[in-house]
């Protein structure tokens, strides 16, 4: 052995790895729900490393130098050391006179300047310089056939007693194909041990490490020109694993954001700003990108592989991850079990874990976090999509697509800002009137939850990120402005101005958040980032926008009108008309669901308390949830205050709002509430009867909400049975459906926890009045 070099590289622990990067950036957050957002980077980096280690082996000035590595095993399942030793050396006159003989291997060189290298693991960490003189002619002969060599090249072998492994069943039929056969050219490229590479046109400037496969594929190239294109495009960088994505405006400005591809809707809410309404309070995913590195070449991780397609350029796979028949993929980053498939159209994208692109869409610019699904038949270009959300069959540029949002059939999104998704686009859709004829600059906010009915049209700006949980109905023409009446619905209106229903959703389909609170939790997958997409619909940030649409409804602008037209009427109205009874049914959802809210937290403070304390007085339980010293609280003056004009901001962000991870917050918070409300809960009597009434009127609030949820679903059973014939033998019933019945429950256990805080403050007169 002229020459011995002895490296070790590869995955940090991820402790280790934390710590590390604590100590390298003064920015990073140690939150522990960032863990494999940090372990995920430290992976790649070290599969990098890894390639940065081989590479200076394969590219060594003097091609007769033994090389011996120690390098970190890849594979856990079926390895008992942590490391092993490989040998990498020029072929031996035999070797390589079996590798081009017509009658054995039947390999080429491009020509005379060609640099073949082996590659095999040794039995044991100190068997290396034995092994260095090996002759693996016999491994040659069964894993190498009919290829063409050109450039440098390190080819893998197995050998029987040093990878006498269990193979991983999970991918047993790429691991039966271990070898490289029928290859048109293989240049400039690392195969380690146990990867697959059969039937390609050509393969250059790539990494294909253990279990890896590239079959039936056209070109895989990785070119220094393409990745300085890259960066210059969109600062695609490999290494780092971010680019940037311009969401907004088409032309004429654009919000450009720097994506990492282990970012966060968090992150991404930070970097545009749209936190700026009281700042972020959850974790941030902030690393050190000055860090140079890298390498130019495609890197295939262990179990990865891309599989019949025809051109591939600049890529990095994770284990697990692959590209299936594609039609083309460039500049492309894939974390573990995501893919890109069947006829897809790829440059310039970030997969997170398990995301997909499939069926002939078109992706560029675009971001996925983890199980986001874009397809069949998109079209999308610069942007982000949120874990959980799908889009298929429509086109979507220059937006955020946000977590648990969907649109499944054929419509347009142009310039959406849809930070907290959870909603909806029928089909037909056109949410991209962003052209005014001079430049296509304009954009529209939307709320949590919006729902996009059947061929609607919006034209731009709009703005409904006060208005959550609203519909536009089918067939709408939204003309430009702003609305901030919450769970609104908007149909065609007389006169040619379209007519909103505010609080249509709390009032009329309350059925319909009661099964969305239980859809988002079902379909929250994308556990990574489940720190901060598991807020509540009816949570405080939503109650502070209800008691503004509230009090712009009860102080119109306009006095004694049957209807209300526009902003000038009514603030938050928008470019609308609102009828009295409209009117009317806005003011006592929006009471209703604000009272419901403050009430239940009052309930559940109580209950705590009776639970921990077995002696309780009255005046003790006032004094717990602060109701103390409001005995005359119902002859207070304080009540709605007329609303100015409205401020053109964000509301705050949901995982910034204090309640979001402390309990306590969100009593305070529902106290203050509770003590504005309480003059318009409070009839009549003294301080003492002050809790039962409140108590009376949440168990009043339960049950009537039960009933309205029952009924809003009974309506579709009764219209459906008299129009469509069998209606009743394929439905189910609304006094059997589960969210119904889980309503029901609910009330009744409100119901039983009263009787449980009277029970504990055991005052006769409490019990009658309650």
């Amino acid at each position: 052995v002229d020459f011995v070099v002895s490296i070790y590289c590869g995955k940090i622990d991820a402790v280790e790895a934390l710590l590390l990067q604590i100590i390298a950036s003064d920015t990073m957050a140690s939150h522990p729900a960032l863990l494999p957002f940090i372990e995920s980077r430290q992976t790649r980096h070290a599969y990098i490393d890894r390639t940065q280690t081989l590479l200076s082996a394969l590219t060594s000035q003097d091609h007769d130098d033994i090389t011996i590595l120690t390098l970190p095993n890849i594979e856990s399942t079926d390895e008992r050391r942590p490391t092993s030793t490989y040998i990498i050396r020029p072929p031996s006159p035999k070797e390589l006179a079996v590798l081009l003989d017509p009658q054995q291997c039947n390999c080429r060189l491009s020509d005379e300047s060609s640099s073949i290298k082996l590659m095999y693991r040794a039995a044991g960490n100190g068997e290396a310089p034995s092994m260095a003189t090996w002759d693996v002619s016999s491994s040659l002969k069964e894993q190498v056939r009919n290829c063409c060599f050109g450039g440098s090249v390190i080819i893998g072998l197995l050998l029987d007693g040093p990878d006498a492994v269990i193979v991983d069943t999970r991918h047993k039929n790429i691991a039966n194909m271990i070898g490289i056969s029928n290859n048109g050219l293989i240049q400039n490229s690392i195969l380690e041990p146990g990867c697959a590479i059969h039937n390609n046109s050509e393969v250059s400037n790539t990494h294909v490490m253990k279990y890896a496969a590239i079959i039936g594929c056209g070109s895989l190239t990785c070119t220094e020109e393409s990745v300085t294109k890259s960066s210059k495009s969109c600062a695609f960088d490999m290494y780092n694993g971010s680019m940037d994505v311009e969401v907004g405006p088409e032309a004429g400005g654009g919000r450009v954001v720097n994506v990492n591809v282990e970012s966060t809707m968090v992150d991404v809410c930070h970097a545009l700003n749209i936190d700026s309404n009281g700042g972020t309070s959850a974790p941030l995913v902030q690393f050190d990108t000055k860090t140079a590195g890298g390498v130019v070449m495609n890197v295939l991780c262990p179990h990865s592989s891309i599989l019949h397609t025809p051109q591939t350029n600049h890529v990095q796979l994770l284990p697990h991850s692959s590209i299936d028949s594609a039609t083309s993929v460039s500049s492309a980053l894939l974390l573990p079990e995501s893919t890109i498939k069947n006829g897809c159209t790829v440059s310039h994208a970030l997969l997170q874990w398990n995301a997909t692109l499939t069926s002939q869409s078109d992706a560029h610019h675009v971001f996925l976090m983890e199980r986001s699904e874009v397809g069949p038949h998109s079209f999308t270009a610069n942007t982000i999509y949120g874990p959980d959300s799908h889009v298929s069959g429509g086109e979507v540029h220059c937006t955020i697509f946000g977590p648990n949002a969907n649109s499944h059939h054929q419509s347009l999104l142009i310039g959406i800002l849809w930070p907290l998704g959870r909603g909806n686009v029928g089909y037909g859709s056109n949410v991209g009137s962003n052209h005014t004829g001079r430049i296509p600059d304009q954009e529209t906010s939307v709320g949590e939850g919006t729902f996009w009915g059947l061929g609607c049209v919006i034209k731009f700006p709009v703005d409904l990120t006060s208005s959550p949980y609203s519909i536009i109905a089918a067939g709408v023409q939204l003309p430009p402005q702003r609305i901030q009446l919450p769970f609104s619905l908007i149909t065609d209106g007389p006169g040619g101005m379209n007519q909103l229903t505010p609080g249509w959703l709390l009032h009329y389909s309350p059925y319909t958040i009661a099964r969305s609170e239980v859809k988002f939790a079902n379909r929250r997958t994308a556990k990574r980032h489940d720190f901060y997409t598991g807020w509540k619909i009816l949570r405080a940030g939503v109650m502070d926008l209800l008691v503004d649409a509230r009090d712009a409804l009860l102080f119109p602008k306009v006095e004694s009108a049957k209807v209300f037209k526009g902003e000038k009427a009514i603030v938050g109205l928008g470019a609308n008309q609102l009828t009295e009874k409209g009117r009317q049914i806005g003011i006592r959802a929006y009471t209703d669901a604000i009272q419901r809210y403050a009430l239940r937290g009052l309930l559940q403070r109580l209950v705590e308390l009776c639970n921990s304390q077995k002696e309780l007085t009255l005046a003790k339980a006032l004094r717990h949830v602060g109701l103390d010293g409001v005995v005359n609280a119902y002859h207070s003056k304080e009540g709605a205050l007329a609303p100015s004009k409205s401020v053109v901001d964000w509301p705050v962000l949901p995982w910034n709002e204090a309640s979001h991870t402390d309990p306590e917050a969100l009593w305070k918070h529902q106290h203050s509430i509770l003590m504005k409300e309480i003059p318009s809960i409070i009839r009549n009597g003294n301080g003492n009867d002050t809790l039962s009434q409140l108590l009376q009127k949440c168990i009043a609030l339960e049950n009537d909400h039960a009933v309205r949820v029952y009924k809003s679903k009974s309506r579709d059973d009764v219209r459906g049975a008299a129009t469509v014939p069998g209606y009743k033998d394929v439905h189910i019933a609304a006094e059997n459906d589960s969210v119904v019945l889980a309503a029901k429950e609910v009330a009744d256990a409100v119901t039983k926890e009263v009787q449980l805080v009277e029970e504990a403050l055991g005052g006769t007169s409490l019990r009658s009045r309650l």
